[in-house]
């Protein structure tokens, strides 16, 4: 609790990072909005029990997130910026940018824990949040991109690293992605809900 700063903020708290393997050849580096393909395991700091493993999950297929945009915890998106295909890292994140206060009675993580993970990075690609990537998506170029046009991107994206995966996991991400940017609920992700304009400042 000493990184407590006054006034009870924990602005002094930060993840810390060590850099376990970097392959000789380190790029691309991974930056905010990049899709990113990635292994990892998550310990508790307090007992060193592991909470979670990406490998056990999902017929052990790595997970594909966006970086920067929230899809997974605070720390995770300050602790994989700048990493490279094949590189690993162990990281510390303190409670502030993991579960705070409330834990997360689901994924067995305590109130104010600690959290470790050990990360391996597989793949860094341009991220479907780049202005290229929805002037690429929207086809009929009316600024928004319709639910047909982004099932028809996801089609193409996963075409292109040949990897066999069941139907549903694209209907899957399509109704993720319309949940989590249809803000309005009008059907279409419009260029703002996408967020695409204020890309390049992030």
């Amino acid at each position: 609790a000493r990184a407590q700063a006054e006034g009870g903020t924990a602005a002094a708290e930060e993840v810390k990072i060590e850099v376990l393997h970097l392959p000789e050849v380190c790029s691309p580096k991974s930056k905010k909005g990049d899709l990113l393909n990635a292994h990892y395991d998550g310990f508790l700091a307090s007992d060193g029990s592991k909470f979670y493993c990406s490998r056990t999950q999902n017929e052990g297929h790595p997970k594909w997130f966006v970086l920067g945009v929230g899809q997974v915890i605070k720390g995770l998106d300050i602790a994989m910026v700048n990493m490279c295909p094949g590189e690993k890292r162990k990281v510390i994140i303190p409670p502030s940018l993991a579960y705070g206060q409330q834990g997360y009675a689901q994924g067995k993580i305590p109130p104010n824990a600690t959290l470790i993970f050990e990360i391996e990075l597989y793949a860094v690609n341009k991220g479907p949040r780049s202005v290229e990537a929805f002037i690429q998506i929207d086809k009929d170029s009316d600024k928004k991109l319709s639910e047909l046009e982004i099932s028809q991107y996801l089609k193409e994206e996963f075409a292109r690293d040949g990897k066999q995966r069941h139907p549903s996991v694209h209907d899957e991400i399509l109704a993720d992605i319309f949940k989590k940017n249809d803000h309005d609920g009008d059907g279409f992700i419009s260029a703002k809900e996408y967020n695409v304009y204020q890309h390049d400042e992030l």
